[in-house]
């Protein structure tokens, strides 16, 4: 994993991103402005490209694979149209993991990792979707939905109901509860009134963990457990046709899975983190699987009208639109201001550049967002100091330019 990080010098905290619907359907894209790379103040950012080839290690490879897979897990809003918000910023600060002691697992989950691990043979990859119900965490509940994936579907199937029974005899008071329909699924849950409820579930060469709490339920006092089944019914009832779907690559040709088929990750900014194994895990994805990062409606109508075919994560977001005229929609999009995010000053010589701090409510939230397009790229970044913001988006705006 660290070797991977390193590869790709790249990872973050997860980002908080506030959709805002989009302007009309006739945005023009503005012209190019002329800009003098020279006089950009970029920090210490890189402005230089640095383009991938195959994986660089087996476990690279699994993330590439687990990075395919999120393009094939429906959406939180496709398991439940309520949960049509994006998750809470700690919920998702990983997304792929290629080990059961990872942050995606032991952040849900009481039971050790290395019981984990040993329950989970063949074990390659997993990834994360989330979502909740309610713009305001106090009045929704959370739908969490982690994929892992296996070498074999007979490894798969072992490893559920050991997992399963790992989590439970690690939970203190908690209880089974059944899933109509799917006897196999191991659930319990924990003697919260809202939970969490988790379910282990295996289909295919996949185990699902379902999680989910209610925050509702929780203030109120009250535990419907039929109505939180009824939620992982749900999950159970559509994600294991989907990934029925995902054509799984075989074990000898993992190595030679693209890391960055179109270089758009090779043009996206690296934000550097001492440990790039437990956050932001660099990736590139398709529409779908973009979606799985930056969620909500307004989010799926700008993807679709900008038309959004990959998104890259670097510990900043890469959009590649149809167009310029795309690019430049979703930064208007992003940039716009509200009663919590107000204009603040954009970098020096950098005139198409927008600035936006966030001034709203909330913990561990970044402060600054910085945007910019160049041809077909919209491109944003977060810090929580200006300067950091501005120099980022400056940087990436030279990348974008010396990679073209």
């Amino acid at each position: 994993m660290g070797r991977f990080g390193r590869a790709l010098s790249a990872a973050g905290i997860a980002m908080v991103v506030a959709g805002t619907a989009a302007c009309g359907s006739d945005t023009a894209a503005p012209a190019e402005p002329v800009v003098d790379l020279s006089t950009l103040d970029v920090g210490n950012n890189t402005t230089a490209p640095k383009f991938y080839d195959k994986p660089v290690s087996t476990d690279h490879a699994k993330l590439m694979e687990a990075l395919r897979l999120a393009s094939y897990i429906p959406l939180p809003s496709e398991v439940d149209p309520e949960v049509k918000y994006p998750a809470q910023a700690m919920s998702v600060v990983v997304r792929s993991f290629v080990d059961l002691s990872s942050a995606a697992i032991h952040n849900r989950v009481h039971a050790d990792a290395a019981v984990l691990n040993s329950a989970a043979s063949g074990f390659m990859s997993g990834f994360v979707t989330s979502g909740k119900s309610d713009e305001k965490i106090s009045l929704s509940y959370e739908l969490e939905n982690i994929v892992l994936l296996f070498t074999d579907e007979q490894s798969a199937s072992a490893a559920a109901p050991v997992l399963g029974q790992a989590d439970f005899d690690s939970t203190p008071g908690a209880e089974r509860v059944p899933i109509d329909g799917y006897p196999a699924a191991y659930a319990l849950v924990e003697k919260g009134n809202g939970g969490p409820f988790r379910s282990w579930y295996a289909t295919g060469r996949f185990v699902i963990l379902t999680n989910i709490f209610d925050s509702v339920m929780a203030e109120i006092h009250e535990r419907d457990l039929t109505k939180m089944a009824a939620r992982v019914r749900r999950s159970l009832d559509v994600i294991p046709p989907a990934l029925a779907k995902f054509p799984v690559t075989p074990l000898d040709a993992l190595l030679g899975i693209p890391v960055d088929p179109d270089g758009v990750l090779a043009r996206s900014l690296p934000t550097v983190l001492a440990d790039p194994s437990q956050a932001g895990i660099p990736g590139i994805y398709d529409r779908h699987g973009g979606l799985q990062l930056v969620q909500g409606a307004d989010e799926e109508k700008l993807f679709d009208e900008a038309g959004v075919d990959r998104v890259a994560w670097r510990g900043n977001y890469l959009f590649r639109a149809r167009d310029a005229a795309g690019a430049a929609r979703i930064v208007d999009a992003h940039s716009a201001t509200s009663r919590r995010f107000r204009p603040v000053e954009s970098p020096k010589n950098l005139p198409n550049a927008k600035c936006r701090k966030y001034i709203g409510p909330g913990v561990g939230i970044i402060a600054h967002y910085c945007f910019v397009s160049y041809g077909r790229y919209a491109a944003e970044v977060s810090a929580n100091q200006l300067l950091d913001a501005q120099q980022r988006i400056a940087a990436q705006y030279a990348l974008l330019v010396n990679a073209h």
